[in-house]
Formats: C-alpha cells, sequence, structure tokens
C-alpha cells in the first residue's frame, strides 16, 4: 500500500464522496474517478477523430471499406 499527499479540501471533497456514494473506503472512489477520467479522455479523442474525419470531408464508412481493401491486400501478400 502507498501514501500519497493530497492538500485538505481535497481529502475533505474524497470523504464527502465515499459518504454520498456509500462505498467503503477511498480507494473505491478513486477507481471510479480513474475510470471516469479514461471515459473522458476517451469520449475527448473520438471527438477529434469526428471532427478530423468531417474536416476532410471522410466518412467512417468510408474508413472501414479502405481498411478491408487493405486487409485484403495484406492477406493475399501473406497467403501467395
Amino acid at each position: 500500500m502507498k501514501t500519497i499527499g493530497i492538500s485538505e479540501q481535497s481529502h475533505k471533497n474524497l470523504i464527502n464522496l465515499k459518504l454520498e456514494e456509500r462505498t467503503r473506503n477511498i480507494e473505491e472512489i478513486i477507481e471510479k474517478l480513474i475510470i471516469e477520467y479514461k471515459k473522458l479522455k476517451f469520449i475527448e479523442a473520438s471527438d477529434l477523430f469526428k471532427s478530423k474525419l468531417k474536416e476532410k470531408n471522410i466518412s467512417f464508412h468510408h474508413i472501414l471499406k479502405k481498411s478491408k481493401e487493405v486487409r485484403k491486400e495484406i492477406a493475399d501478400e501473406w497467403l501467395h
């Protein structure tokens, strides 16, 4: 087990979340926060990907179609 230093305010916030969520310990709250942070980063990356596709006027279907062609070419090279 490791110890980390946090401010008094962060500690109070974590305790309040623990009580609100009725969890056994603060570690469960921290694990949930980490998961939510990762979800948020994934959504941000997804939104960026979508916006770049829109900028270039490319549909996701088009990317899937092109990737299928590339996979077929690779398979043909490996098998022949």
